[in-house]
């Protein structure tokens, strides 16, 4: 940071100015102090551009970064006019940019170059879903902040559905441009693509792929000659080759090259040059390595099961919350789940917001579908949280998976951006009642988190702790409190953890099979072996007793039913053909997906396993990849 000299402004709005972090082309950026102490980052347009064009660039700039998600760039905080020069308050990222770590510690390589380019390929799919095509993407203007890459200045991006400007000048920097962007032909998301294989080229040999240099010479071997990728090894270096090639169309998008690096090898496809259908394809899936988004059928809990084919989906049973201990703090009381079994018929349909998913309901039912997310390929993976008056679904965010707390009381989401961190994780916390958001600090890296599950009351939230495709504990937040418990346990296990019975204990399916009981420390307090495969719900309490629900070894058809306690069977229920077994949703009833020629239904069965009534359907391709998550109101 440099000092003020005399004609910067002592103060912008309510932001006292301390010094000068920068001045670029457009303007000058300060440091800024906002009125609680905070640091933030303040760009006026400088003199000699304030004119109409400069400030319908500068309010271009503005409102691009807006439309992109907070985690890719500096968060726009306000903007205005200060003397009639516009200005825009963003976030302060504390962290130097690419270009200075180049400079001044040289080059990268290993994991720090490949989380490089996790976190800046998923940076460029949210910047491309959100319709902004960047245009100078370079390693200034990427920001190396703790919680992952930040990509600056949208100074000359435009948008995906605006014209190209015309005119003869260049709009990039050269050593970075793509051979289209000099040749006036249209600028898509394609040329950020080849900008990033050459940022990252760069980041691992200190120079970009075509040299620097005399302009003429340095668009010549851009347009016509073969990159040198120098050091750069690896499925990395296959990948720059591949966003380096000099015809847009034959480039990965973002989340292709995000995919291929994480393991999902795609081939190679020709895209439309404006690159519309190129936003976030597989977004969600982009987020995170392949040994880490375990394909379970479901993920379940004693508090609610995660229902779907191929992806999860949260269902929640009932449970009478268990009294208070006298030594609780107090606070605002939570909302009680309600009580009591679903009604044998629906009254209404309610058809999911952007999806063909119809919800067969009846006002009595105490359990709804409090929550959705979207995974199919070509969304922005949106997800959407249900009003508990209106009864109406508002959408939550991209790339986050709300669970809504049995009663309502709280949301909870891991986020897919929490993949790019590479300290430590946060879960997020909606208090419904004030509506205030908190990021709670839970594992440290390269540990994450899977499953999220939450206890019968509400009160508790249960998450297992995951490192590569090893269970190494679990973790149970208090959203009142704002605690996080993070419990290790001992052994090479690879299944998550689900609430056991009184909310005191865990249930896991331990090496060798048998399925385990521990406690709240990880101590183990009883072993059912040779009972079969634990399926979603953990101990739930039925007509049966508590029990624990697994696939029977017999016949796959059979679900067994076991004491939770002493791992006596308690029954057995045949499926019918095509179902699957989902987890119990009250004392005499249990959910159960059935396949129905393209169609997916979402079944309430009764203990018998009879089919009462048609909770849900839709195509099987949407019930599959829709995620619906049911809790208790």
């Amino acid at each position: 940071m440099n000092p003020l000299i005399a004609d910067d402004p002592a103060r912008i709005d309510a932001y006292r100015v301390t010094g000068r972090l920068g001045e670029g082309g457009q303007g000058v950026v300060y440091l800024g102090e906002s009125p609680d102490g905070g640091r933030v980052a303040i760009k006026m347009l400088g003199a000699g551009l304030d004119d109409p064009d400069a400030r319908t660039r500068f309010r271009q700039e503005i409102g691009y970064a807006r439309r992109v998600k907070a985690f890719c760039t500096a968060q726009v905080l306000a903007a205005g006019e200060l003397g009639g020069t516009p200005y825009v308050v963003s976030e302060y990222v504390d962290g130097p940019s690419l270009a200075e770590v180049i400079r001044e510690r040289g080059t990268l390589g290993g994991a720090e170059l490949r989380r490089l380019a996790i976190g800046t390929l998923t940076a460029l799919s949210a910047i491309h879903q959100a319709g902004v095509v960047h245009r100078d993407f370079k390693p200034g203007n990427v920001l190396l902040s703790r919680d992952g890459p930040r990509v600056i200045d949208f100074g000359i991006s435009r948008a995906l559905e605006e014209a190209e400007p015309g005119g003869g000048h260049l709009v990039g920097t050269p050593p970075y441009m793509a051979p289209e962007q000099f040749g006036g032909r249209p600028t898509g998301p394609a040329a950020d693509l080849f900008s990033w294989a050459a940022t990252m080229v760069a980041a691992a040999t200190g120079r970009p792929p075509f040299g620097t240099g005399d302009l003429p010479a340095l668009i010549n071997r851009i347009l016509s000659a073969e990159p040198d990728l120098g050091g750069l090894d690896g499925d990395l270096r296959e990948l720059a080759a591949r966003c380096l090639v000099k015809e847009p169309g034959a480039r990965p998008t973002a989340t292709r090259a995000l995919l291929t690096l994480l393991g999902h090898r795609v081939p190679e496809q020709v895209l439309r040059q404006t690159g519309e259908q190129a936003l976030l394809a597989e977004g969600q899936q982009s987020a995170a390595p392949p040994a880490r988004r375990r394909r379970w059928p479901v993920m379940a809990g004693t508090a609610g099961l995660a229902l779907a084919v191929t992806a999860a989906l949260l269902f929640l049973r009932p449970a009478p919350a268990p009294p208070a201990p006298a030594s609780a703090p107090t606070h605002a009381p939570l909302p009680a789940p309600r009580q009591g079994p679903l009604a044998p018929t629906s009254v209404s349909e309610l058809r999911l917001p952007d999806t063909r998913v119809t919800l067969h309901e009846n006002p009595a039912d105490p359990v709804w579908v409090s929550s959705y997310h979207d995974q199919r390929s070509g969304t922005a993976y949106p997800s959407y949280t249900r009003d508990q008056a209106k009864g109406t679904f508002a959408f939550f965010g991209n790339f986050d998976e709300p669970i809504v707390s049995p009663g309502g009381g709280y949301v909870a989401s891991l986020s897919a951006t929490r993949f790019r961190r590479t300290d430590f994780e946060t879960i997020r916390l909606r208090d419904r009642a004030t509506g205030r958001d908190r990021d709670l600090r839970t594992v440290d890296k390269p540990a994450t988190l899977f499953s999220p599950l939450w206890s019968e009351d509400g009160r508790r939230l249960l998450a297992t702790i995951m490192e590569g495709d090893r269970a190494l504990g679990f973790v149970v937040v208090d959203p009142v409190a704002g605690s996080v418990e993070v419990t290790r346990v001992a052994g090479d296990r690879k299944n998550t953890y689900a609430w056991g019975s009184g909310g005191d204990s865990v249930l896991h399916q331990a090496p060798g099979g048998a399925v385990q009981a521990l406690d709240m420390h990880g101590r183990a307090l009883r072993a059912h072996p040779g009972v079969g495969e634990l399926l979603p719900g953990g101990a739930a309490d039925t007509t049966f007793g508590t029990v624990f629900t697994t696939k029977c070894f017999d016949n796959s058809r059979n679900i067994c039913l076991w004491d939770e306690q002493s791992g006596a069977r308690k029954g057995v229920i045949r499926l019918p053909k095509g179902a699957a077994f989902r987890g119990w949703l009250d004392e005499g009833h249990f959910l159960a997906t059935r396949s129905a020629g393209a169609n997916t239904d979402v079944v309430l069965m009764d203990a018998n396993g009879r089919a009462v009534r048609v909770l849900a359907d839709g195509p099987a391709a949407e019930i599959d990849k829709v995620v619906l998550w049911f809790t208790r109101r």
